[in-house]
């Protein structure tokens, strides 16, 4: 948890509980309030006029999401679904900058998690402009790995054919035939379906 759960129930925050693919911000909503989830996993993504979705980030159990906009009273860039059940903590702006004043360790923690964020974002960026799909492919797995804290054992990647596509802005069949020439030549294994890296 980024923020303890205790502090976040103390200063009025409310647990919302949201079901699979619905929305809990859309994109250019305006940003006013701090979401953490308790529970599930939520998308940041933009979709386009023929539904195609790029997205932005996956948050899961204990993530914030949505707070640049929240700091610099913005609307939102991207829209927040819900990837299954789940659970979300909802507390106001104010009541937000409230436990930000009270407790200032967590500035430090959220200016770590912005910078952080600002990197990956301008990894990612760097990569979609490389026209190489292996290159785009394994550039996302190199990041999922690297977050995971694992760098020469091969996991699990837990996300669909789809959702690379979506977080890589390739088409899934582009995808699918990319990873099977990668599996080909060792780079990713699939067992049963599942990609490890």
């Amino acid at each position: 948890m980024i923020i303890d759960t205790e502090i976040l129930l103390q200063y009025g925050a409310l647990l919302k509980n949201f079901e699979k693919n619905e929305a809990i911000f859309y994109e250019d909503d305006i940003a006013k309030f701090y979401f953490q989830i308790a529970k599930g996993k939520v998308k940041m993504c933009n979709i386009n006029e023929e539904g195609k979705q790029f997205v932005q980030g996956i948050f899961s159990d204990g993530d914030s999401f949505g707070e640049p906009p929240l700091l610099i009273q913005e609307k939102y860039p991207a829209s927040a679904i819900a990837l299954c059940k789940t659970s979300v903590y909802k507390i106001s702006e104010h009541l937000f900058y409230k436990i930000l004043q009270d407790y200032p360790h967590y500035k430090d923690t959220f200016l770590k998690i912005l910078a952080f964020r600002c990197v990956q974002k301008a990894n990612t960026s760097k990569d979609i402009i490389n026209q190489r799909t292996d290159h785009r492919i394994l550039s996302f797995l190199n990041d999922f790995k690297r977050r995971k804290g694992s760098t020469t054992k091969k996991i699990l990647v837990p996300y669909t054919r789809q959702e690379i596509a979506d977080f890589t802005g390739l088409r899934v069949e582009t995808v699918i035939r990319c990873l099977l020439l990668l599996h080909k030549n060792n780079q990713v294994q699939i067992l049963k379906g599942k990609v490890y890296y």
